[in-house]
């Protein structure tokens, strides 16, 4: 994380300015694992939360600079609410969303577009153990959605687009009842 601004300063450099920044790696966090292995947790939360945070500072004040661009990043619906299979993993997607929130509004005015990515379920290496089904998506229905979010500079994008009516029952479902499922 400590050569962030100058990797972001040698890419600036190099091609002239950047248009658009998509941030787009994490690792899907084994929840036993994070429970039972000292330092795993803290591992997890670093990877999938504060360094991409700190890698959107650096881009961040770049962009700043030049009065406009994209910081685009794959975050996750699983930071919308905890669930005992992945409370790990969501919370560093929690934190990064509210990150960028913040970011975006700091943003606003100096023509940058801060885009958070919420992907659903998709079908990668990363999630090819687990069984799927109607929810799933490819990797290009996901990438098309975010190149049209990043071409219309959209706040939040849920992919597909069928996750923000899921999530937004999921948020709505009192804790003491969610707690039973």
């Amino acid at each position: 994380m400590d050569a962030y601004p100058s990797l972001v300063e040698a890419a600036f450099q190099r091609v002239g300015g950047i248009d658009v920044a998509l941030i787009a790696y994490g690792t899907l966090s084994d929840q036993t694992t994070c429970e039972l292995t000292p330092g795993m947790l803290t591992e997890e939360f670093m990877l999938n939360a504060v360094s991409i945070m700190e890698l959107c500072l650096a881009l961040a004040l770049r962009f700043e600079q030049q009065r406009r661009g994209v910081l685009a990043v794959i975050s996750s619906v699983a930071g919308d609410r905890g669930r005992r299979s992945n409370y790990v993993y969501g919370a560093a997607k929690a934190a990064l969303s509210t990150f960028l929130s913040g970011l975006r509004q700091r943003l606003n005015r100096s023509g940058v577009a801060v885009v958070t990515i919420k992907p659903g379920f998709v079908d990668t290496a990363m999630t090819a153990e687990f069984k799927k089904n109607a929810l799933w998506a490819s990797p290009a229905a996901v990438a098309r959605d975010i190149v049209r979010a990043i071409d219309r500079g959209t706040p939040v994008l849920y992919t597909p687009w069928f996750w923000r009516p899921i999530m937004w029952v999921i948020n709505s479902v009192p804790e003491f009842i969610f707690r039973r499922g």
